[in-house]
């Protein structure tokens, strides 16, 4: 039976503790015995959960950064509840710089490796620009920069206004937003997987493969109201990054900053950030040391699919490794 295959299943892989935990947002730290003297930390982004990145043994990406020797730590931005609603972007690159220092001083280093997971990037990018002497190097995964694309979400985002979202339900609910990725392609994402599961229910790794992804989909946290309400005004509406006009507490975001090391890790078959999300980045950073890795995969499949671990990971990993020393 499909309950007995699953049973005992979780997401989740390695063990960490947390390191510090302020209001709704932790600071991870993966238990292991780093070779490497530059920290990892990940941002992950504030829709959907963290885990993705340490799904299972098969497809952790924590895991293959702990076996080449590297301190990992990551940012759990947690379940914002209806008294988060008047959070702001700037408070989250004020965490972000709070996790930064916090690592440096344990770490006794003066810069980290700022690996960005989607609007994680996006922050990852902002706080780069902003503190480059505190990143080593910058990892950019499914970025989100470039917000004038045509793929739907991105037009969806561009003909709503938020502000009747957030006066409505306060924050943006998981459940909204989960309906609005599934309507990106909903025969496939409604349907047809469904589909599939009952087409492979005598198949145990493909059950349990489904039931891991099932469960951090339907994790969905809120977005606190004012975070929603200004990164689809400022990032989708108005593309401010891209045009040198988004700044933080009155603070202009000048990608000129970025001269660090910059690997872009790219999905091909992206629906949510598609390649010209970050292609128009790419091209404009002064960095001398720059890579753009790409897999011809979906938003999540770079990080979850084997033929991803396979192909782009190892060579994603001895990247960072490299820049590590």
């Amino acid at each position: 039976m499909l309950v007995e295959k699953i049973k005992g299943t979780k997401p989740g892989y390695c063990e960490y503790e947390v390191a510090h935990e302020d209001w709704v947002f932790k600071l991870l730290h993966f238990k292991s015995k780093p070779k490497l003297k530059t920290p990892v930390i990940i941002s992950y982004a504030y829709i959907n959960r963290p885990y993705i990145l340490d799904l299972h043994k098969d497809v952790s990406v924590v895991r293959l950064l702990i076996e080449a020797g590297l301190d990992v730590w990551m940012i759990d931005w947690g379940y914002p509840s209806f008294a988060d609603r008047h959070l702001k972007i700037s408070d989250y690159i004020d965490f972000l710089d709070f996790c930064v220092d916090f690592v440096r001083k344990e770490r006794g280093v003066e810069n980290v490796t700022l690996h960005g997971y989607c609007l994680g990037t996006t922050l990852a990018v902002i706080y780069a620009s902003l503190h480059p002497e505190k990143v080593r190097n910058l990892v950019i995964q499914t970025p989100p920069i470039n917000f004038d694309t045509s793929n739907t979400l991105a037009i969806w985002a561009k003909n709503i206004d938020p502000k009747k979202v957030s006066r409505a339900l306060f924050n943006a609910t998981g459940d909204f937003l989960n309906l609005a990725f599934l309507l990106v392609d909903p025969v496939r994402l409604a349907v047809g997987k469904y589909q599939s599961l009952l087409d492979n229910l005598s198949d145990e790794k493909f059950v349990k493969d489904f039931f891991y992804m099932e469960f951090w989909i339907f994790d969905s946290p809120s977005v606190p109201g004012d975070v929603f309400e200004e990164y689809i005004t400022r990032w989708y509406h108005r593309n401010e990054l891209m045009k040198g006009e988004y700044d933080v507490n009155g603070v202009k975001v000048d990608f000129s900053k970025i001269t660090m090391p910059v690997l872009a890790l790219v999905a091909e078959k992206d629906h949510i950030t598609p390649p010209e999300a970050v292609i128009p980045f790419f091209e404009k950073i002064p960095s001398k040391d720059k890579k753009m890795l790409t897999v011809d995969k979906g938003h999540i499949g770079l990080t979850v699919s084997r033929s991803a671990h396979k192909k782009l990971w190892p060579e994603a990993v001895k990247w960072i490794v490299e820049r590590s020393k």
